[in-house]
């Protein structure tokens, strides 16, 4: 099973990427220049901005494919906050977050966690896989590194260990046709 969530995986990636770039860009992959530049009219990175794109259509491409696989075994973007002093993960549902966000509580959301897809038991606390996707702007041929918490209570640190740590799961990036990487 594992096997066949990972290749659905990639291949969402995968069209993602493709169909970001033919919708956005006529089909061209951006140079590392361009993917630097502002989008005009937006405050925003093209790198940014197509990413942004491309991790909408792959979330909608896994959650149909997962639907199959899985069904109800997995979570797209779910939302944890992990406490270091404790050491305990608890579970945020979107429609907490939206209550927090309607109340201007926001800030009670800051430092949570969302890993782009999660397998579990059918409860998102007994987690079996985590996944995040990645999607380099240029085709360097390299897969995009995990990102760095530059603030918060997670400052230092990357997604793959913080993960890990409030997951109990090793991590794995999903990047488009190169495949998935620890």
């Amino acid at each position: 099973m594992k096997t066949r969530i990972e290749q659905a995986l990639q291949e969402c990636a995968e069209h993602a990427r493709t169909q970001v770039l033919i919708d956005k860009r006529q089909g061209k992959i951006p140079t590392q220049a361009e993917c630097d530049q502002l989008v005009p009219g937006m405050d925003v990175k093209l790198a940014i901005f197509l990413g942004d794109e491309m991790h909408k259509e792959a979330l909608q491409c896994a959650g149909e494919r997962l639907s199959q696989l899985v069904p109800g075994g997995f979570s797209l973007e779910p939302r944890y906050r992990y406490d270091k002093t404790t050491k305990k993960t608890t579970f945020i549902s979107e429609e907490e977050a939206q209550s927090l966000l309607r109340q201007w509580r926001g800030d009670e959301l800051k430092g949570t966690l969302r890993p782009d897809v999660v397998i579990h038991s059918g409860n998102p606390l007994q987690v079996r896989a985590v996944y995040d996707l990645k999607f380099p702007c240029t085709d360097s041929g390299r897969p995009t590194p995990w990102t760095r918490y530059t603030e918060g209570p997670h400052q230092g640190f990357d997604q793959k260990q913080v993960y890990w740590t409030a997951l109990g799961m090793e991590p794995f990036r999903v990047v488009p046709w190169l495949g998935i990487f620890k």
